[in-house]
């Protein structure tokens, strides 16, 4: 298990790269309750918490047979065998929700984001798997604002004022796909904060 000085370590990488309105942070006291500030959650998760794939990404549960052996099977219905399958080394968990708040002893007002990243450093690169996630979280907070998703529930109190823009903007983001263009971008935007931040810590040649 990774001890709390490792998993600060953890924190302080991410809190280095990201932007000034991103609060990362490891618990659920540290949330920083301002006015369009996004709270990053990572659970830094162990051995007996792990989650498997199969080789195209999809996530894969435990599945007992009629023998009582676990074998594992995706959201399809696919069985696969312990080696068919490979550990995640991370990812986001649930989605992105917004909160009202106001600021005390002032008028200002807006909304507070939360997310959650789940890690397990010790499978691997951490580093790289924790920028790969976080340039998820970006891809999540610019749809939320390009779709005004914070504003949701408007939806539920008055059914036909549609907004077309936003629909327009949620297909054109499931069309992109999990790793489209909106992803390249903030990933390669936080692997250059990565290097700026670090310099020579972190190899050229290095596999983000």
């Amino acid at each position: 298990m990774f001890s709390d000085t490792q998993k600060e370590g953890i924190r302080r990488f991410a809190d280095r790269i990201t932007p000034p309105t991103w609060q990362i942070v490891l618990k659920p006291q540290d949330e920083l309750k301002e006015p369009g500030c996004l709270n990053i959650h990572i659970h830094i998760r162990g051995p007996d918490d792990e989650t498997y794939t199969d080789s195209f990404g999809n996530r894969c549960y435990p599945h007992r047979d009629s023998t009582g052996k676990i074998w594992h099977a995706n959201k399809y219905g696919k069985i696969f065998s312990p080696n068919q399958i490979r550990p995640i080394l991370g990812m986001i968990y649930g989605r992105m929700v917004f909160k009202d708040i106001k600021k005390p002893g002032c008028n200002c007002s807006g909304k507070v984001a939360r997310i959650i990243v789940l890690l397990w450093p010790y499978l691997g690169d951490w580093k790289g798997t924790l920028i790969h996630e976080l340039a998820h979280v970006a891809v999540c907070r610019y749809q939320a604002c390009r779709t005004k998703a914070y504003n949701q529930k408007a939806l539920f109190t008055n059914p036909w004022n549609i907004d077309l823009k936003s629909i327009l903007m949620q297909e054109r983001f499931l069309r992109e796909g999990h790793h489209g263009l909106s992803f390249q971008k903030a990933f390669f935007s936080l692997t250059q904060r990565a290097i700026k931040e670090f310099g020579a810590e972190i190899p050229k040649d290095d596999v983000f």
